[in-house]
């Protein structure tokens, strides 16, 4: 009776042990890979001035982050690969920034800001919740923010009423935007692998274990961790 009732309690048992020895292995990707059965992604995150500066000609005073990036459709279908597709994501400080275009970072064209007060006077400062819309131009300088938020130059006492933008050509052509844009991972609807650069603008310092890479396009939604494993 004793030996009958055991044996019935470690059958089941037997038969899931063996179940979980069928059952496949996750797969454990290397930093900066992913794949799916419509794209195959291969990546690098680079973030120290240094080695940012060799790769594009300028650091950027250490604001910018670039990713080298390989991306390989799959399925037998072409898939559409543009830059709105990535973001670079920070788990040290949340910070969340997507791709830039190369002139964003290195432009031709100078940006004058002027936020304008009714008592007809300036505002001079940083505001850091303002939004960013460009580069130094023709400079190689980092990402500007839209509007000031510091103290005021003549009579500034009453509420802001906009924020006036100018744009100045610069005749100089600036070889380092050259770069940028034929360094840039190639854009568009593609059935071989592109190979290029993804620029994007990170405050900080961050090591690449907290950074993460955004995908969110018409292969679907994922993350890219760059922590070693």
């Amino acid at each position: 009776m004793y030996e009958t009732y055991n044996a019935s309690m470690w059958k089941p048992l037997f038969f899931l042990v063996i179940c979980g020895c069928m059952l496949p292995a996750q797969v454990k990707r290397p930093p900066g890979e992913f794949e799916n059965d419509r794209v195959m992604v291969q990546s690098a995150v680079f973030n120290d001035r240094e080695t940012v500066k060799r790769m594009i000609g300028h650091d950027f005073d250490g604001t910018v982050a670039v990713v080298e990036i390989t991306v390989t459709p799959r399925g037998g279908e072409p898939l559409d690969v543009e830059r709105e597709d990535w973001t670079l994501f920070s788990n040290k400080d949340a910070q969340k920034a997507p791709a830039f275009h190369p002139s964003q970072l290195a432009g031709q064209g100078a940006i004058v800001v002027k936020e304008t007060r009714d008592g007809g006077g300036l505002m001079a400062g940083n505001n850091p919740n303002a939004p960013v819309i460009g580069g130094i131009p023709g400079t190689g300088g980092r990402p500007r923010s839209v509007g000031d938020g510091g103290g005021g130059i003549g009579n500034s006492a009453s509420q802001a009423v906009g924020v006036g933008i100018e744009m100045k050509n610069d005749a100089n052509v600036n070889p380092i935007l050259a770069g940028l844009k034929a360094k840039e991972l190639v854009y568009g609807k593609t059935m071989k692998p592109v190979k290029g650069l993804l620029y994007f603008s990170l405050e900080g310092k961050h090591k690449l274990k907290d950074l993460e890479l955004w995908y969110r396009g018409p292969a679907g939604k994922f993350v890219i961790s760059y922590k070693p494993r």
